[in-house]
């Protein structure tokens, strides 16, 4: 726990802020006490002969008084997250998170005890709902893995394929997650496991990852993949790339095309391209692909390849300056935008982190699934991991995930079971 000191030094910073909100409180009803009759309507610690005027400018300064200790709580975590070199991402949402809400639930037991019941109710609803979220986005949901499964039916294939795709991984140490994913992987028992890019990242100075790349590759050895028709590495744009060494997956840096892949099988002749990291910023429209009449999967960290190859009516945000694509892959496979990482109820992912990449992305297409009208198929993975190195790891409404999909040749069921 890189924020153990953090929080050490937030609760001396607790002690203060709450002494301070509590001097007030004494210091307030004294003033009143000695100043009007100690009589009372059942109302929020307000004298009978009050007016409604005294009454609301009462509740007013109960609210001001939240506000102002509130904000110099705020500025005290970015204070000492700043004095406390570390992850200040991380350390500012968890002080927010706990601390904030600590403040607000002993505030509102203050309030009770002084008659305050309205400014009472606000204090304890806001401590616990910031509680909640922020239990749900930095506890909870970055590490609650889920399936998605994908149907695509095609007439290209004579039998049924299953493809895994995962990227993201993006951590910054080996623990339960990482085997877990590797081991959800591996229970899909896919005919082809493909990996999206950014698998490891960190901050400078971030201690024990010296030899992180070393124990990422052994946690592969350790859970070992196989697939029939191979198991595939890209690069993405975070952390080093030069891994994977002696675990049987294969690293590909420069863009490459596997022909027929399949025939051994008898699926159905495949074509997989894998883009560098550079062409997948690119468009599919300026690859030029030969028609061979192949089901052909193409992978790419970013969605750019796709989104920018393709003028479509279906998702407005493409249509700007991109020329059509002659003909689309079938299907393609992108990460990096993790899903927006943050999504908000009626509004949609926020892209939460993202770069200018990500930006350029329309913002309901930073995960799922996306038809063309020229007949391919985008996937955009939520990936398994989350954005790390100085920001807070956080993830809301928006679960890490590999992607199981599942071609089926035409005119089967195209029934599946989300996990």
């Amino acid at each position: 726990m890189d924020t153990v000191p953090f929080h050490f030094m937030m609760f001396a910073l607790d002690i203060l802020l709450l002494v301070g909100f509590s001097f007030l409180l004494f210091w307030r009803s004294s003033y009143g006490q000695s100043s009007s009759p100690t009589i009372y309507d059942g109302l929020p610690y307000i004298p009978r002969t009050t007016t409604i005027v005294q009454r609301r400018w009462s509740i007013f300064v109960d609210f001001f008084s939240i506000a102002l200790f509130g904000f110099v709580g705020i500025a005290g975590i970015r204070v000492i997250a700043k004095v406390f070199d570390t992850n200040r991402g991380q350390c500012f949402m968890e002080g927010l998170t706990y601390h904030g809400s600590v403040f607000l639930l002993i505030a509102a037991g203050f309030l009770f005890r002084k008659h305050r019941v309205i400014a009472a109710l606000f204090s304890c609803v806001l401590g616990l709902l910031i509680f909640c979220i922020g239990f749900d986005m930095l506890v909870w949901e970055p590490y609650s893995l889920v399936v998605e499964n994908y149907v695509i039916e095609t007439p290209k294939l004579k039998k049924p394929l299953k493809i895994v795709f995962v990227a993201d991984i993006q951590t910054d140490r080996i623990g339960r997650h990482e085997r877990r994913t590797l081991k959800m992987v591996q229970k899909q028992q896919a005919d082809l496991i493909l990996f999206g890019g950014d698998y490891l990242q960190y901050y400078e100075g971030t201690q024990g990852v010296a030899d992180l790349p070393e124990r990422f590759d052994d946690l592969f050895r350790e859970i070992p993949l196989t697939a029939p028709l191979g198991v595939y590495a890209i690069d993405g744009n975070i952390g080093p790339n030069n891994l994977f060494k002696n675990t049987g997956v294969e690293m590909i840096s420069e863009s490459t095309i596997l022909e027929n892949l399949g025939l051994e099988q008898d699926l159905g002749l495949i074509d997989l391209v894998l883009l560098s990291l550079n062409d997948s910023a690119g468009s599919v429209g300026d690859r030029g692909l030969t028609d061979t009449g192949n089901f052909i999967v193409m992978v790419g960290h970013r969605p750019n390849f796709a989104i920018k190859g393709f003028r479509s009516e279906r998702y407005p945000g493409l249509d700007e300056g991109y020329q059509d694509a002659k003909r689309a892959p079938d299907l393609m496979l992108a990460g990096h935008t993790h899903g927006g990482q943050i999504v908000l109820p009626f509004y949609g992912p926020i892209g939460f982190g993202g770069d200018s990449f990500v930006k350029q992305t329309p913002r309901k297409m930073l995960g799922g699934i996306f038809t063309f009208e020229n007949g391919g198929t985008l996937i955009v993975t939520r990936g398994s991991g989350m954005e790390r190195g100085w920001a807070p790891r956080i993830r809301l409404f928006c679960k890490p995930e590999i992607c199981v999909i599942h071609l089926v040749p035409a005119g089967e069921n195209k029934e599946t079971k989300n996990q």
